[in-house]
């Protein structure tokens, strides 16, 4: 059955990818049961209802225009910030408690690749996936699933699928440890095995912590900071990619030139450099976070289109587990590592935060505990799992892909 809208209608495929963005982020604005859910899995449901009704077609050029040129553009736009000498010198000794948690997701990763190997298809490449989402956020898991992406349509839409159930599993299980790190302070295990200094400072001040609203203000933005934001952008996604094309026609093994190779790792070498030695230069562009934000947000539509409805609702429950073994691993290598270097306790539950769920889950539950403090410290260590996660993820699962 062909859908609904060809493949050659760019203005009505567009108009529906647009609008349902808009209407994705909206949601998760606007609505607390939308907020939970997430906007990125809401493009990514709206996708899948769209193409399994037939409204959508599985293939346009359309498509292609987003994962050749806002993905690689994407990236970079989110790593502005990530300038390494200001995050060592900023968050403190939270930067080593977040290693604890990336070495907890490492060894997470690898323990769920080789324990459902047999279970699920692509187990070592969505080790890899998580592994960098589970370090990073958002997009590391774009970066990664790109990366791991095999060739051919059936492979493609075999790994779509999988990548689909994967972050319907991925929130899922964020959104429970979210509650549980949440909860920590008021358990008695942990309020007498670890110091609680901001904890008990909120407590002694009435509780009341910072209101989200007013951190997270609207920023002004002007024409000539999208226009730099952009410019930049791009710069680094060409330069990354006619290296990559350069690297890749060398006479080296094929492993090697597929991980130096890789264009979202040197997408993510060049920002890194560029954020450290000209921080001063992109600190002053306003509003990247947002326009990087929103583009990765039509890779999210863009995975959910080949889906297939019925096999994403068998696919997910057994990636349910596949997840939760690595964020409980993540967890419990931190804490216990954690107490070993007598961190404390806001530390350990914002770091592992910040690797499951990235720099604004972090620095929001610090808000909304009122930990005034470690807002910026997790908001810095969340942007540095952005640097990492991709280098993780890619090393992971070629690991895998060798030993399984």
């Amino acid at each position: 059955m062909e859908s609904l809208i060809c493949p050659d209608d760019f203005w009505s495929i567009w108009t529906i990818i647009l609008c349902s963005v808009a209407l994705s982020i909206y949601l998760e604005q606007h609505f607390r049961w939308a907020s939970k859910i997430t906007g990125p899995v809401l493009a990514l449901i709206i996708a899948i209802v769209l193409s399994n009704t037939k409204v959508l077609p599985l293939h346009s050029p359309s498509y292609t225009i987003i994962e050749s040129f806002f993905v690689p553009v994407a990236i970079p736009l989110l790593l502005f910030r990530a300038n390494i000498l200001r995050i060592i010198k900023t968050s403190g000794s939270m930067f080593g408690a977040f290693h604890l948690s990336v070495l907890g997701t490492s060894a997470g990763a690898f323990f769920a690749g080789m324990i459902f190997s047999g279970l699920i298809p692509f187990a070592a490449q969505l080790s890899g996936v998580m592994a960098g989402s589970y370090t990073g956020g958002a997009v590391n898991f774009v970066a990664l699933t790109a990366t791991f992406m095999p060739s051919g349509s059936e492979g493609v839409a075999r790994f779509s699928e999988e990548a689909n159930a994967l972050l319907v599993a991925d929130n899922f299980i964020m959104a429970l440890m979210f509650f549980v790190l949440m909860s920590l302070t008021g358990i008695g295990l942990f309020r007498k095995n670890f110091t609680m200094p901001h904890q008990k400072k909120v407590e002694e001040g009435g509780g009341e912590g910072l209101l989200a609203a007013s951190f997270w203000k609207r920023k002004e933005v002007s024409l000539l900071d999208i226009a730099k934001g952009l410019a930049v952008a791009i710069i680094i996604a060409f330069l990354s990619s006619k290296l990559s094309g350069l690297i890749k026609s060398l006479g080296m093994p094929e492993t090697i030139k597929g991980i130096i190779g890789n264009p979202f790792l040197l997408i993510t070498t060049f920002c890194v450099l560029a954020a450290t030695f000209f921080s001063k230069a992109l600190d002053s562009i306003h509003g990247v976070e947002e326009l990087g934000t929103y583009l990765i947000y039509f890779f999210f539509f863009l995975i959910g289109v080949p889906a297939n409805l019925i096999r994403l609702v068998l696919t997910a429950p057994i990636l349910f587990f596949f997840c939760l073994l690595i964020a409980l691993t993540c967890f419990f290598i931190t804490f216990s590592l954690g107490k070993i270097f007598r961190l404390n306790l806001e530390e350990l539950a914002l770091s592992v935060n910040a690797a499951l769920g990235g720099p604004v889950s972090a620095a929001a539950m610090a808000i909304a505990k009122g930990w005034k403090e470690l807002v910026l410290p997790a908001l810095l260590v969340g942007i540095w799992g952005y640097v990492i996660g991709t280098y993780l993820g890619i090393l992971i699962g070629n690991l895998l892909l060798m030993i399984i």
